[in-house]
């Protein structure tokens, strides 16, 4: 019987057709017992015998690459930037990833986060807890400038339901040659956008993209939305942009260490902060879960996996 790693907390506690195909294709799932991303003696140890893996966030690095009788290995989820592609490469292990599957659940928490923000919503439900009845005035994101960095499925379904809100979109992707959405520079979306969501991979081009420097840049009292990766931004200089301007609130659902430790963040009201936890829907986990499944039983069976990563 073939043996699976599987690290993804989703998958793992939810039941669905995911499951199911792992038994009826006599699959055997091994699951950490840790509830939070493997250190690489974890995960080392959790992938000793099997010949594939379905990863989350863990840090794939080449020991792990190298384990022997690793064939296949996918990412649960759109990105690979926490897998060595190129120890992959040397190493002769398939990789995957499974693009598409949660871009539903992770568009629908930007656009939560940005009512959130906007509308002041988490510091009025403290508020309301502790006896106060203070108001605090927010703003309506109809008429409002959303700018994208990244113009991928995922900025897209965003726009969709950023328009149906009366917002205006404009995006920023340097390797969209075309797309159905506005594309502009960077600079233009910064001087243009009242909110701008993030929905890019964290490479060496996008690693500290918005530093003091490009969030000075921001139109004063705007909003920053990040569910895609930690690094994209200094939360550094975020914090002292929400202490001191130009920004009036941000949110995030990724961070450059995760789990993340108390920073200056944590000291502020007027940012909203999530777990990462734009893909965990049960809609969106079964969906992944079976578009994983199924890239492992094609790579066993000689096929080629639809979201291989050359």
């Amino acid at each position: 019987m073939t043996t699976v790693a599987i690290t993804p907390r989703g998958f793992r506690s939810n039941e669905g057709r995911h499951k199911a195909l792992l038994r009826d294709h006599g699959l055997s799932p091994r699951y950490p017992a840790q509830d939070r991303p493997l250190t690489v003696e974890e995960l080392s140890e959790l992938v000793a015998g099997c010949r594939a893996a379905i990863v989350g966030l863990d840090d794939v690095s080449e020991r792990i690459l190298a384990t022997p009788g690793l064939e296949i290995l996918v990412r649960f989820g759109a990105g690979a930037d926490n897998v060595d592609l190129l120890a992959a490469r040397r190493h002769g292990v398939k990789v995957a990833t499974i693009p598409g599957a949660t871009a539903t659940s992770v568009a629908e928490l930007a656009l939560g986060l940005m009512l959130a923000a906007a509308r002041r919503i988490l510091p009025m439900d403290r508020s309301v807890r502790q006896g106060s009845w203070q108001r605090q005035t927010g703003f309506e994101l109809s008429g409002r400038c959303l700018g994208l960095v990244g113009a991928g499925r995922i900025g897209q379904e965003v726009a969709v339901r950023a328009k149906a809100l009366g917002m205006d979109v404009i995006a920023f992707d340097p390797f969209a040659a075309v797309s159905p959405l506005a594309l502009v520079t960077f600079e233009e979306l910064l001087s243009r956008s009242d909110v701008i969501s993030i929905h890019a991979p964290l490479t060496s081009e996008t690693a500290g993209l918005f530093d003091a420097n490009a969030l000075a840049a921001m139109r004063p009292g705007s909003v920053l939305v990040n569910t895609a990766r930690g690094g994209i931004i200094d939360e550094a200089a975020l914090a002292a942009a929400l202490k001191s301007g130009p920004l009036s609130a941000a949110a995030l659902d990724s961070f450059a260490d995760e789990p993340t430790r108390e920073t200056a963040l944590f000291e502020l009201e007027n940012i909203v902060l999530t777990p990462h936890c734009g893909a965990t829907t049960v809609q969106a986990v079964e969906r992944a879960g079976v578009m994983a499944v199924e890239e492992v039983l094609r790579a066993l069976a000689g096929r080629p996996m639809l979201g291989t990563i050359d």
